[in-house]
Formats: structure tokens, C-alpha cells, sequence
């Protein structure tokens, strides 16, 4: 135990020793603060290729996306071919936000320069990026010495001369009136905030991201399709040209719009009621619709096997084409006699021939016992049945009774001539004179 006490006395040496050691610790943590922070901070590294490091400081320079710091520069090293490959160790949910094709820029901290940092733009598609950002999706800082020194010696006189004239409108009254302004600055913000609250829209935790996010999506798909762009605005411009030399025509169709539009809403309002009429008629036409498939598919083969009765059947209109031309006159005498009819005539067949032909016949007179209780036409068909049966009887000498109904010139008496022995008599006449027509002269 004192063996233990003896080694572990401090002395005046030892202390010093111990104190320098301490000291150079804590010098050495200082100084490497940034490394020791960054490498105990969590997040995720990759790789920035550019075509120059343009003083990037390792552990010092920062990486931002929108000048919202999200990490450090870990590592910067020279390529083969004269470039720069930055390593940048970033927080962990930040790739997930660039998109699938991101870009980067060397950015001033200052107009003048100094220190720089690396700017992420986000690019591509929504998704997780992997991978390196090559070079050529990467761009460096264009400082103000480079500026002034691709100008010509009159622009920089140009230059010096806007200065001057710019102190000198500032010490003619333009300080005043950037007072003024400013004074009057509280009263425009008051509405200019009320804009920039309803630009948030109505829910501002959706709208706005929806909106920036649908802004991301078209600036995407002109991206995609470079030169469909230059395309659109040059049809535009043709299409601005067409509309400046038909301004009349313009102006005579905006005119008439108001009636157009009246007469559109009348027809709307009329189809309307039309769909109304459709809607409720096609619920009940739909069982006679399907029925109606079945017998269109049936009558696929009837269709089929008229065709050329069809076609034959023009030659048959042709024909008939004279046949109903001459009915035409033929329907008109029928008239004449229907209308001739028409009259007393019908008026005694309704009415004492009916009843003569209907009623029971009871003769009176010479004809007293000649009486039926049965209509006259039942009579009259009797007779001519019995008259029909007794005709078919016949022997060795012929029929007993040969009746041959019909109607003739003869049947037409009360005449003064009989008209059977007139035509008779007409074509003995007739005869003789075309036999001496006939005799060679």
C-alpha cells in the first residue's frame, strides 16, 4: 500500500506533463470540432461531380437546399481529368425530397465572394435519389471579377457614369421619396398580406404544397419534352397573327354570342326534357329491345334468301308502272259510278228490296197459295238446289232437265227490238261485206 501511495505522489512535473497533455487534447478537439460533430451527426453521404472545387472547405462549407442548411461538405478530391468529386454527408430524409435526377451549384455566401456552399436543386421524378450527381448536372459560381472583366472599357464607363447619376438622384430628392415610400410601406404590406394569405388557399396545409407539387410536375414534363415548348410559342405567335387580321370577324362572332347563347339555352332546356321523355322511356323498352336482337338475328337468314326476290321485283314495278297509270282513270269512273249509286239507288236495295229478299214470302192474288214461312232467299236457294240435283238425272235419251244459268243481250227485254237478233242481223251484214271485199278485182 505504500509502495502504491509512493507511485501514484504527484509531483510538480507530473501535473505539468499532465496539464500540457490535456491542453493539446483539448486544442486538438477544437480545432477538429466540425469533423468530430459531422462525423458523430447521422444522414446520408454521396458523391458531386464538378468541373472545378472553386475553394470548397471540408467540414466547413455547408450544403443547402433552397438556402435551408441540411448539411456539410465531408470531402473534397481532384479527378483525373482536372475536376472535383465533393463528398457531402446530408440529413436523412433530404434524398428522399431531391427527386430522382437532382442538380447542384456552387453558390457565394456574398455578392464579393468568400465562402461557398453547395446549393441541391431537386430534379427528375418524385422518388428517392441514388447514385452520384455527374457533372453534368452541376454548375460554379460566376463571380463579380469575372463579370468586370468581360466587360468593354465603355461599359464600365457606363458604369461609373450610372453610379454617379445615382448619387446624384439621391441627393436631388430621391431620398425623400425613398422615405416616403418607406413610410408608406406599414399601409401596403396590410393588403399585400391579406394576398399572400389567400394565395394559401383555403386549406393552407394542402393547397399550396398541391399547388407547388403540380407546378413541379409541369416544369417535369417541359423538361421531359424539350422543344415542344418553342413549338407551342411559335404556333402561338401564328395564332395571334391569325386573330389580329380577323379581328372584325372576332368581334362580329362575340357580338353575336349573347343570342347564340340564348338560343343554346333554349335547346339545352329542349333536350332536356327530351332525355327526360329517352329516360323514362328506355326502361321500358329494353325487354323489347333484347327481343328485338333476337328477331334481327333470325331474320338475318330471311333477309338473306329475299334479296333477289327483291331485286327481281324492280323489273315487276316496271312492268306495273302502265298497269296503275291506268287505274288511275279506272278509279276515277268508279267513282263516277260509286257516286251514281250512291243515292236512291242504295237507298231501294236497304230498303224494299232487303226487306222483300228477308221477309217471308206469302203471294197474293193468282199466287195466294204459293207462301213460305221462310225468308224469300232461303226459297230461292232451295230452287236452285233442286233444280241443280235434278239436272244431273238422266237416261239413254239425255238429261232430264238441262238448265244452263247465264246472262246475255237477250236477257235485256221491255225494248222495242230484240238486241240478239240486231247483232245477229249486224254480223250476217258484216260477212257479206268482207266476202266481196275479198273477190280479186
Amino acid at each position: 500500500m505504500a509502495a502504491i501511495t509512493r507511485h501514484l505522489r504527484v509531483t510538480p512535473l507530473r501535473l505539468g506533463a499532465l496539464f500540457i497533455v490535456v491542453s493539446l487534447l483539448a486544442g486538438l478537439a477544437l480545432f477538429n470540432k466540425n469533423r468530430i460533430l459531422v462525423t458523430l451527426r447521422s444522414g446520408d453521404s454521396f458523391d458531386i461531380e464538378f468541373t472545378a472545387d472553386n475553394r470548397l472547405a471540408p467540414y466547413r462549407s455547408q450544403v443547402k437546399v433552397a438556402f435551408v442548411p441540411v448539411g456539410v461538405v465531408t470531402g473534397v478530391r481532384e479527378t483525373d481529368n482536372g475536376g472535383a468529386r465533393v463528398t457531402v454527408k446530408v440529413d436523412g430524409d433530404i434524398r428522399g425530397k431531391l427527386g430522382t435526377e437532382p442538380s447542384a451549384v456552387i453558390r457565394p455566401t456574398t455578392l464579393l465572394g468568400g465562402n461557398y456552399f453547395v446549393d441541391l436543386v431537386p430534379g427528375g421524378r418524385p422518388g428517392r435519389f441514388t447514385g452520384t450527381i455527374p457533372v453534368e448536372r452541376t454548375k460554379l459560381p460566376v463571380e463579380l471579377d469575372k463579370i468586370v472583366a468581360a466587360l468593354q472599357p465603355s461599359a464600365l464607363d457606363g458604369l461609373r457614369k450610372t453610379t454617379a447619376n445615382l448619387d446624384e438622384t439621391l441627393g436631388n430628392g430621391g431620398s425623400e421619396a425613398i422615405d416616403q415610400l418607406v413610410a408608406h410601406a406599414p399601409d401596403t404590406l396590410d393588403p399585400a398580406a391579406a394576398v399572400a394569405g389567400a394565395a394559401l388557399g383555403s386549406k393552407p396545409d394542402t393547397d399550396l404544397p398541391r399547388l407547388v407539387t403540380n407546378l413541379q410536375a409541369t416544369a417535369r414534363e417541359l423538361i421531359d419534352k424539350q422543344g415542344q415548348l418553342d413549338a407551342i410559342v411559335t404556333d402561338l405567335n401564328t395564332t395571334t397573327s391569325v386573330l389580329s387580321r380577323r379581328t372584325t370577324d372576332i368581334s362580329t362572332a362575340v357580338s353575336r354570342l349573347p343570342s347564340t347563347l340564348d338560343a343554346t339555352d333554349a335547346g339545352l332546356a329542349r333536350l332536356k326534357t327530351t332525355l327526360e321523355k329517352l329516360r323514362d322511356t328506355a326502361g321500358p323498352a329494353q325487354p323489347v329491345v333484347r327481343k328485338l336482337d333476337t328477331v334481327l338475328t333470325t331474320a338475318d337468314p330471311v333477309l338473306a334468301e329475299a334479296r333477289p326476290v327483291v331485286n327481281q321485283l324492280r323489273g315487276v314495278l316496271v312492268d306495273a308502272r302502265p298497269l296503275v297509270q291506268d287505274l288511275v282513270p279506272a278509279g276515277r269512273q268508279a267513282t263516277t259510278v260509286l257516286d251514281d249509286l250512291s243515292g236512291p239507288v242504295l237507298d231501294r236495295l236497304n230498303g224494299p228490296v232487303k226487306q222483300f229478299v228477308l221477309a217471308p214470302y206469302h203471294g197474293t192474288g193468282p199466287y195466294a197459295a204459293a207462301s213460305s214461312d221462310k225468308p224469300l232467299y232461303q226459297e230461292l236457294a232451295y230452287m236452285a238446289t233442286t233444280l241443280a240435283r235434278t239436272s244431273v238425272l238422266s237416261d239413254r235419251n239425255g238429261a232430264l232437265i238441262a238448265l244452263q244459268p247465264g246472262v246475255g243481250v237477250g236477257s235485256v227485254g221491255g225494248l222495242p227490238i230484240s238486241l240478239e237478233q240486231l247483232l245477229v242481223g249486224l254480223s250476217n251484214q258484216t260477212g257479206v261485206a268482207l266476202q266481196k271485199g275479198a273477190q280479186p278485182r
